[in-house]
């Protein structure tokens, strides 16, 4: 009984102090709950296009059709245990879009830290809100939001990197901890998707930016020596105790120290390339008028020397602009893919928020939305684009499928699949200013360029006795007879059971 009454005492000062922290934790966050309800619209509204293709994105595919897992091989294993409780089962069934809205989610509450952290409790207006978007919305994250399985987890990434500065403080003891959970978030970081490596540099950059604008010199070191020790022990113990060294179409393998810098560059020229290629000059435009009226702002604002701010205003975007896409261009085989470059959004966001922080300058905040309103509709775009293709390759594979049906009932064929129907006609026909980034978005189609091509051609629709080759460089006979011509592809066969289909 003694112990009973002493358990009841335990748990019932324990409720206790759990209401006051929630009470606590409410007061200090009260403000939030508008940006919260504002950008939890605005996410749901640009993903909703893309949930409505209901396109099977790249490694969905095979998801889709057996249910596997298959993230250890890139060391990560917080994706590969989450999985098992998001989708309440080892074998992973299709429960989208349930996986993008907990992204989405995490995506908020990502927003919602970096609104916190640099409006530092000062009232958060509309376009303060807006100005953080392009962290979800860059054409770079919405190819993350396309799958239906990995979604969550590269949003996990962007949260566990910005979550660790809610806990700096002056005190030693803040110190401590802040040091601590960033530790754990960029195990995190780098067991969800290594993508947002840069995140953490950048946040770290920006926030004791802020503090030696303050004059407070002492503490932008403090924060910059802390963040720096804490995710480098972070990535050290990631390579030495969990990383498994991966060399396929990438590798995690760094370029030998004589190499570093030369490879670096080159890596970081090609990953700016393409932001140069992605973006329409007019959103180029708008980042560079941004990016000078960040300068101007922080000039203005800042306690230093106006000459001297500028200086760090510049090399703060300096640094910025080598630390965005994070250990990537670093690698030997890095990955060039619009979901390896989310952290450019980041950047983004962070010039927009810092961009809007003055109350009489209206010009940089047309900017800023005038930028956030490109990125918007895009969104609806590509979501579109997606609805458009998943229809074209459904026609041209099933248009496929229905010509075997004819030729392959009683027996065995060898099917040599050639050429690629490519994109939609109505992402062809779209303005060059959307070709290149759509083009890299949305990489799937059918034919034999690519495996993911002819993944839903062979798995999908119960080809019996059939084996399909995809391999343009397979041997093709010499005694092959057209069977049939079309406007869409052309059926050779010989009397050995070989059928060559050439897609138009």
């Amino acid at each position: 009984m003694e112990i009973y009454n002493k358990l009841k005492i335990y748990f019932l000062n324990l409720n206790e102090k759990l209401v006051k922290w929630l009470q606590k934790i409410q007061e200090k966050y009260s403000y939030l709950k508008k940006p919260f309800f504002i950008l939890t619209v605005i996410y749901c509204l640009a993903f909703y296009p893309i949930a409505r293709a209901n396109f099977n994105y790249i490694d969905d595919l095979a998801r889709v059709n057996t249910g596997a897992r298959g993230w250890s091989n890139f060391s990560r294993f917080v994706s590969e245990y989450l999985s098992v409780f998001i989708h309440s089962s080892r074998y992973l069934t299709d429960i989208s879009p349930l996986p993008q809205l907990i992204a989405i989610f995490l995506l908020v509450l990502s927003s919602l830290i970096i609104l916190h952290l640099f409006k530092n409790g000062k009232k958060i207006t509309l376009i303060n809100i807006i100005s953080v978007i392009p962290l979800a919305l860059s054409p770079y994250f919405l190819e993350c939001l396309s799958y239906k399985f990995d979604s969550p987890y590269m949003a996990l990434s962007i949260f566990a990197s910005v979550f660790p500065f809610l806990f700096y403080g002056k005190e030693n003891k803040k110190k401590l901890t802040f040091s601590f959970v960033t530790f754990l978030g960029t195990l995190v970081m780098c067991t969800t998707y290594q993508a947002a490596s840069g995140i953490i540099p950048l946040m770290a950059l920006f926030l004791s930016f802020q503090f030696w604008k303050e004059k407070e010199g002492k503490e932008a070191i403090k924060l910059l020596g802390l963040s720096a020790i804490s995710y480098l022990l972070g990535l050290i113990t990631f390579k030495l105790f969990i990383m498994i060294p991966a060399d396929t179409y990438v590798s995690s393998s760094f370029f030998p120290i004589k190499e570093l810098i030369p490879g670096f560059f080159g890596n970081l020229k090609t990953y700016y390339g393409y932001v140069r290629s992605d973006f329409r000059k007019s959103c180029l435009l708008l980042i560079g008028l941004m990016t000078i009226c960040f300068i101007f702002i922080q000039v203005k604002q800042s306690k230093q020397k106006k000459v001297l701010s500028i200086l760090v205003s510049i090399m703060l975007l300096a640094f910025s602009g080598l630390l965005v896409f994070g250990l990537y261009p670093g690698l030997v085989k890095p990955l060039f893919l619009p979901r390896a470059m989310y952290g450019f959004g980041i950047l983004l966001a962070l010039l927009g928020v810092n961009s809007t922080n003055s109350k009489k300058l209206y010009f940089p905040k047309l900017i800023v939305l005038g930028l956030c309103w490109f990125l918007f509709t895009f969104s609806f775009t590509y979501g579109n684009a997606l609805s458009e293709q998943k229809r074209y390759i459904d026609f041209r594979v099933q248009s496929v499928v229905n010509e075997l049906n004819n030729l392959t009932q009683n027996t065995s064929k060898t099917i040599q699949l050639n050429g690629t129907i490519g994109k939609a006609p109505a992402i062809e026909h779209m303005p060059q200013g959307y070709q290149n980034i759509l083009h890299r978005l949305i990489t799937q189609s059918f034919g034999s360029v690519w495996m993911w091509d002819i993944y839903y051609f062979v798995h999908y629709f119960k080809l019996n006795n059939v084996l399909v080759i995809s391999d343009e460089n397979a041997v093709i006979p010499d005694n092959l007879e057209v069977l049939k011509d079309t406007m869409y592809y052309t059926v050779e066969v010989n009397d050995e059971d070989y059928i060559l289909i050439t897609l138009k």
